[in-house]
Formats: structure tokens, C-alpha cells, sequence
């Protein structure tokens, strides 16, 4: 399947039902690698551990292959649409899910979580969480309600909803509006269940996470943008200033 195919069928999907997978997003070498960075960082000093789960922030701090991974064509292309162009990075961690972890909340996700009242006819914010090892319903795979980023209300964190199941193998990426209801599951496993996390933002929205000092990670004029080091140009009637 073609880049522009494949990237306009998970853009229908994201608004039809409020989420795509793109199955292969990483493959082989290039998937190991990332996972085994995983691996290093979970377990060093920049890791922050909580009551359900350990988180490594600004993953574009721990290796150029995180730095690559923001510049993926095909991922920007689709939030290109779905979020317009030179939107941002909102949030860029890792999330590594132990044993045990109990069943999540029903929410949404920033920024919607935090207006006072939800707003209709933009996507605002998007997340995608990049499976390094497997997810099921066994490990408390994530689980989401179709087309619920359509409605206007919120969740009650502990309602029984028919949901889909986020089944992936490593290296599938789930893209994710930040209105559609989901939450962890169960992991009932003997296992942890690790995941890249990256939500964006529209152009305008604040992102969650403060630009960075300069750095590897802001070596060209995209990447800048997106990490919110630069502006992008500035128009007036479309003719730039």
C-alpha cells in the first residue's frame, strides 16, 4: 500500500470511528531497536516511577532513533491532515505498564479533558501509542468506543461500554482523536506492556510539555516547529510577512 493510500485511510478512520492501527508502523531491525532503547531508559535514572506504571518524558532526549520517529513521513502527512500543518508536540514519553495494573477510567485526552465545555467540528489534539510488545486483552490492552469522539458529553470513568480492543503485535501504531473515550484494561499477565506515547496538538492549542533548549533534536526547520522552538512563518492574506 502506497504512503498516500494507506495515510488517507487512517485519516477516514480516525474521523469515521475515532481511532486507526496502522499495523507495521515499525518493522524488524528498526522496531527492535526502539524496544530495546526501551528497555535501557525504563530502567535508568531518567525514568519516573508511579503506582501503575513507569514514564520516561521527552523521549527526544534519549537517541536519534526517538528523533526519527517525529519525522516519519507517513505519520506527519496524516497529522498534517487531521490536525493541519505545523501543529505540535504536546507529549513525547514512555509508558511501561507492570503486572497487576488495575483497569483504567473512562476519559479523554488533552486538550479536551480540560475545557469547560466540549467543543464540536475539530480534532484539537491527537494521541498514538506505539505497541513495543504485544497488546491483548490479556495485559490490559488499551480499549476504546467507537465513534464516542462524536458526542458531546463526557464518560463516567466506571461505565459498562461495548468497546474494541487495541489487539497489536510490536511496532503497530494506534492513532487516537482526544475525544474518543478509552482506558487501560486489566494486565492480567505476569508480563509489563511497553509503549511510546506521542500526542499532538493544532497549531494554536498550548501543548502540554514546554519547548526544549536547543539541540540534536531541533536540527531542522520541521522538527523545530513541532517541538515548538520555532514559529512558523507569519502570513497576512496569505503573502508572507
Amino acid at each position: 500500500m502506497s504512503i498516500s493510500k494507506s495515510v488517507h485511510s487512517l485519516v477516514s478512520d480516525v474521523r469515521k470511528q475515532g481511532f486507526a492501527i496502522w499495523p507495521g508502523f515499525l518493522t524488524g531491525q528498526r522496531c527492535d531497536v526502539i524496544r530495546n532503547l526501551a528497555v535501557q531508559i525504563a530502567n535508568s535514572e531518567y525514568a519516573n516511577r508511579y503506582p501503575k506504571s513507569t514514564r520516561v518524558w521527552d523521549l527526544y532526549r534519549h537517541g536519534e532513533e526517538f528523533v526519527e520517529l517525529l519525522g516519519d513521513q507517513g505519520l506527519s502527512s496524516a497529522l498534517d491532515e487531521l490536525l493541519g500543518v505545523n501543529h505540535l508536540l504536546s507529549d513525547y514519553s514512555l509508558n511501561v505498564v507492570q503486572p497487576g495494573q488495575p483497569v483504567d477510567g473512562w476519559h479523554i485526552d488533552y486538550p479536551l479533558n480540560e475545557m469547560p465545555a466540549r467543543v464540536s467540528g475539530s480534532v484539537l489534539g491527537l494521541q498514538c501509542v506505539l505497541a513495543l510488545d504485544s497488546f491483548n486483552s490479556l495485559n490490559g490492552a488499551t480499549q476504546l468506543v467507537p465513534t464516542s469522539h462524536l458526542r458531546m458529553d463526557r464518560p463516567s470513568p466506571d461505565s459498562d461500554l461495548d468497546h474494541a480492543v487495541f489487539d497489536a503485535e510490536p511496532g503497530t501504531l494506534l492513532i487516537m482523536a482526544a475525544a474518543t473515550w478509552h482506558r487501560s484494561g486489566f494486565n492480567s499477565s505476569t508480563a509489563s506492556r511497553s509503549a511510546v506515547l506521542m500526542s499532538f496538538v493544532e497549531r494554536w492549542v498550548r501543548p502540554m510539555s514546554d519547548p526544549p533548549e536547543s539541540g540534536p533534536w531541533g536540527r531542522t526547520d520541521a522538527l523545530r516547529i513541532l517541538l515548538g522552538m520555532q514559529r512558523p512563518p507569519e502570513t497576512i492574506n496569505g503573502v508572507l510577512i
